[in-house]
């Protein structure tokens, strides 16, 4: 689009047609996008092999004033409502009383992404995450609220007939139907291939499943009276072996054969009414229940997790702002040896990375959900993945400098610090937890690669057969793997022509990072093919590597356009995103180098014996250094 001057102000034109805003323009490219099937890079997994989209360095905006409009009215709302929230009682009552679930219903909080048509807010994800963040603040609500909203009602928006939409819809708006998600169970852990809740159909009606299993630890359970409900599916008159199809079927709490455990007590999140579900034969009718395709159940999860991952990051967000509010606030009023908290030393440095922690979760937060917004069929895996990891984990630290600082007194029941600390820990175990998401992320990531360098891969792994590539990469491979650790290398990408000048160093180093990983990948390919699978100390390296970069690249494309538009405090963000490209860097080379040696050399050999020694001993092997053999 091109923009000229008229006497009646600036216009743009595209095409030969003329538009009278920006705005108006963004409009409709955003409509002509989602209104086909367009699907994004996979940004995050090309990084791999070396490639970088540099569209991704373009960070989303709210595309109309309308909708920035729309966004700080409805956050001036949740702040009073957050406001009047008694987080204390909750926690003494271990339940939320009927008044927050009425004021919730009047700002049609379960609604947020559902469509104008059915009483809904209809707020795209960049909106919707930011609702979250506000009401972060009540991190008990906000879970309960995440997974209706996520698990249930995207379930419906994504893959619901217009039957069902219309029917579950508008009572969910109205907070009549609260879903929920029932996947998880005892024996199957992270492991959703081996569940062992079934729906099998029934001998008289073909149409008709009859669903047998217990689901572990629901989220809100004891409130919901939807739940989605994860099953293996297989044909009465096939073996007794169940093959890997899985279905989402909706259940309703009233149905017979469905019965709900007592709360269970947790760590924190008191009042979110985790229960256990058993389902013993429930009927139910695939044309009205049934969630999509029979057998496309895992496909559903996967994409729900997505959304699923990125609101929760935007509730650590919340969260992590909430409690650089409480540190700064003790840190100006608390003195200590006659002085200020403010003034030390080792105080400023525990706010500062409280600070650009945030700032990076957020920035990763942020573009995640803008790619959601801006295709509809977006593919965010690896994005989400890292965003969840990224925000859980430092929300966690966040949380424990903040009581750094305010010391004994937030270790006292009920106060903030203490509470927050509690409730956020189960965060990080919400969906996948972060260990097993850090091996599936890296696993994705290389295996994107080996359909690349197959050919090489295998040559290099059968030397008896490929005896002369194997000698070239002898003499010159690793080598020059080695050399590129440390020696200058040639740009490919020229990231810094898609940011602020200012800005042209930090992308440098994001480019030289990108080069780094695609070298350790393809030499850890090289070393071990697919049997890296096995090799988890590996696979975590490489998934801190990608998750560097993701940090780097969202804040390289937030600092950017807020330097670039002028926005209040842009140059502390520009110096934030200078400082953490540095040191990733140093972290990534420090990484980079422990993947280029061996496990002798990193310490893993001895880390792994060590282990297994412990675990013959089924305990400490070590006696006290008090016992005598003399």
């Amino acid at each position: 689009a091109s923009i000229t001057t008229r006497k009646d102000g600036p216009r743009l034109e595209e095409e030969g047609l003329e538009y009278e805003s920006k705005d108006e323009l963004d409009v409709l490219r955003r409509k002509e996008r989602l209104t086909v099937d367009s699907t994004n890079t996979q940004y995050m997994t090309i990084v791999f092999n070396g490639e970088f989209d540099r569209d991704i360095l373009t960070y989303p905006e709210l595309l109309t004033k309308a909708e920035s409009t729309q966004m700080n009215t409805l956050c001036e709302r949740l702040k009073k409502f957050t406001d009047s929230i008694d987080r204390n009682k909750i926690e003494r009552d271990n339940h939320i009383d009927k008044d927050i679930y009425k004021e919730m219903c009047k700002l049609k909080l379960h609604g947020l992404i559902i469509p104008e048509e059915f009483n809904g807010l209809s707020l795209n994800s960049q909106l919707s995450v930011r609702m979250f963040e506000e009401l972060a603040v009540s991190p008990t609500i906000t879970t309960q609220l995440l997974a209706h909203t996520e698990y249930g009602v995207r379930s419906l928006l994504v893959y619901g007939t217009d039957e069902q939409q219309r029917y579950y819809l508008p009572e969910m708006a109205k907070g009549n139907m609260i879903a929920t998600a029932c996947i998880t169970e005892a024996h199957s852990g992270s492991d959703i291939r081996n569940i062992e809740t079934t729906a099998t159909v029934s001998d008289t009606d073909p149409n008709t499943y009859i669903i047998n299993g217990k689901k572990m630890w629901i989220t809100n359970g004891l409130n919901a009276n939807v739940f989605l409900v994860y099953c293996k599916t297989k044909e009465r008159h096939t073996s007794d072996d169940y093959d890997d199809r899985f279905s989402f079927f909706l259940v309703h709490r009233d149905m017979p054969g469905v019965t709900i455990s007592p709360p269970v007590s947790t760590l924190g999140l008191r009042g979110l009414g985790l229960t256990h579900i058993e389902f013993k034969d429930v009927k139910v009718n695939a044309i009205h229940h049934l969630i999509g395709q029979l057998g496309e159940g895992l496909n559903i999860l996967r994409n729900l997790h997505g959304y699923v991952r990125t609101t929760l990051s935007g509730m650590c967000v919340g969260v992590g702002k909430r409690l650089i509010q409480l540190a700064s606030e003790r840190a100006i009023q608390r003195e200590s040896f006659s002085r200020k908290l403010m003034d030390q030393g080792l105080i400023q440095k525990r706010l500062f990375h409280m600070e650009i922690d945030t700032y990076t979760m957020e920035s990763m937060t942020y573009l995640t959900s803008g790619i959601l917004d801006s295709f509809s069929m977006p593919v965010i895996s690896i994005e989400s993945a890292l965003t969840k990891i990224f925000a859980t984990d430092r929300l966690y630290r966040i949380a424990n400098d903040c009581l750094e600082i305010f010391g004994v007194e937030g270790i006292e029941i009920g106060h903030p610090v203490e509470q927050y600390l509690r409730d956020i820990r189960p965060w990080s175990m919400f969906d996948v937890p972060n260990d097993v998401l850090r091996l599936l992320t890296a696993w994705e990531g290389v295996m994107s690669v080996s359909t690349v360098i197959h050919d090489f891969v295998r040559k290099i792994r059968n030397p008896i057969h490929f005896p002369g590539t194997k000698l070239r990469h002898l003499l010159t491979g690793w080598t020059a793997q080695a050399q590129a650790m440390r020696a200058p290398f040639t740009f490919k990408h020229d990231l810094w022509e898609k940011v602020h000048p200012s800005l042209g160093i930090p992308a440098k180093d994001l480019e030289y990072c990108v080069f780094v990983l695609r070298n350790v990948t393809k030499e850890t390919l090289t070393k071990s093919g697919r049997d890296i699978i096995d090799n988890q100390l590996y696979l975590r390296r490489l998934s801190e590597i990608v998750m560097e970069i993701f940090a780097m690249t969202a804040m390289l494309g937030r600092s950017s356009r807020a330097y670039s538009i002028g926005l209040k405090n842009c140059e502390h963000e520009t110096e934030m995103t200078f400082l953490y490209c540095k040191h990733a860097r140093l972290r990534i080379d420090k990484l980079a180098k422990e993947i280029h040696e061996h496990g002798y050399k990193t310490g893993d050999e001895h880390l792994q014996h060590l282990a297994k020694r412990m675990l013959i001993a089924k305990g400490y092997p070590i006696t006290t250094p008090l016992e005598r053999t003399y």
